[in-house]
């Protein structure tokens, strides 16, 4: 395994001080006398909303709702569609059933969340790794994991050990500023990061001398930056997750009990919510990487 960061990302840690940013303002045109009547809204999208809520124009012509929300870009969670974006099955049938495309969605933010770290989330994410190793080029990065990964475990799941790249980030600005990197990259295969160090407070800064951001807000980004450069995200994070917004694409929740582990699908870009019990109950995929299996005592 390397620490060395891939060609593309710098290997200092930190990001080169940003330019100076300048924001400027426009008079927003609000002139005349305070009883003029506000003219007709209108969205970003250039699209004109009437006051009957069935009576929506865009450029002049009148479109239902559903015209509306399509011309909009908008994503509705009730709304099962089939996906164009690439994925990658998970290896797991019943949850291959429950995912749009039947795989991992690996061109944008997955979001796994687990009661503690070693509980099955590496199972159930390797089958798809090695799968996308063996077609393509490039790194695994693995960004402030709490465990080392154990060389003969990834080798009995088909993966090279010198295409792990493990960073040891120091603050969770290095954190933030490393994946971003990795994304953006164009070396990586996916980008795992252990969300631990940046949940530790509230806010968190991605560069020297740029705004706090929340975890939130951090994850709006990593969802665009993995869309934008194909490459997979995957953040692990806690069970207090479970109830915060996210920009994810997908989120799951992996729950491990009475010997078994269920995987609760929590949001689903264009599909539905389910859960799927005991996901690997009776399939042999490889080595268990369980807690006691990857850890790496000093």
């Amino acid at each position: 395994m390397s620490s060395k960061m891939p060609k593309g990302i710098p290997a200092d840690g930190h990001g080169p001080p940003p330019a100076s940013e300048h924001s400027s303002a426009t008079d927003a045109g609000l002139s005349g006398s305070p009883q003029q009547q506000p003219a007709t809204p209108v969205s970003p999208s250039g699209v004109f909303f009437s006051e009957n809520p069935a009576e929506t124009q865009i450029s002049g012509q009148q479109l239902s709702l559903d015209a509306v929300f399509e011309s909009a870009g908008l994503w509705r969670a009730n709304a099962l569609t089939h996906t164009d974006a690439p994925v990658c099955s998970t290896g797991y049938p019943a949850l291959d059933a429950c995912l749009p495309g039947g795989g991992w969605p690996v061109a944008g933010l997955t979001e796994l969340l687990s009661g503690q770290s070693g509980v099955g989330e590496l199972r159930l994410l390797m089958p798809a790794l090695a799968a996308m190793a063996g077609r393509q080029s490039g790194w695994i990065v693995w960004i402030a994991p709490p465990f080392l990964p154990n060389a003969p475990a990834l080798l009995q799941w088909g993966l090279s050990p010198e295409r792990m790249l493990v960073i040891h980030p120091r603050s969770p600005a290095d954190a933030a500023w490393a994946a971003e990197q990795a994304l953006a990259s164009g070396t990586c295969i996916a980008v795992l990061l252990w969300a631990d160090l940046l949940e530790r407070q509230a806010t968190f800064t991605t560069r020297r001398r740029q705004p706090a951001i929340s975890m939130q807000q951090f994850s709006r980004r990593l969802q665009v930056a993995a869309n934008t450069h194909r490459c997979w995200a995957i953040a692990l994070r806690g069970e207090k997750a479970r109830g915060e917004p996210s920009a994810a694409a997908l989120r799951l929740y992996l729950d491990a009990h009475d010997g078994q582990r269920d995987v609760h699908l929590l949001k689903v870009r264009g599909g539905k919510p389910a859960v799927v019990t005991d996901f690997d109950a009776g399939i042999d995929v490889g080595a268990a990487m369980t807690r006691d299996e990857i850890k790496v005592d000093s």
